[in-house]
């Protein structure tokens, strides 16, 4: 549902819970709530849609570790249980 150009997603993180969120002027918006792990303070993060696709097309089924310091800095995203493959993927957040 992200834009075509942008791709733009949000991630609005707040204690125990994180919310995805796209809008695409043609088709509307679409929205998501899952569990999480995550107990800092409420933040927004903007990604590129594609960009964590390539790394959750690679990592299939596992839990995934979302690494990062604020809204404003890079993240990076790792398998959560070591496997097969050590490895680990950083991307930077969009402007909201």
């Amino acid at each position: 549902m992200s834009d075509e150009r942008s791709h733009a997603i949000r991630f609005h993180l707040e204690p125990n819970q994180l919310v995805i969120s796209a809008q695409n002027a043609e088709e509307g918006e679409a929205r998501e709530t899952m569990q999480t792990d995550y107990n800092g303070e409420e933040t927004d993060i903007g990604f590129n849609a594609q960009y964590l696709q390539d790394f959750l097309n690679v990592i299939g089924d596992g839990a995934v570790a979302f690494e990062f310091k604020d809204g404003n800095s890079q993240a990076q995203l790792r398998p959560a249980e070591g496997g097969e493959y050590e490895y680990k993927y950083v991307v930077m957040p969009m402007r909201l």
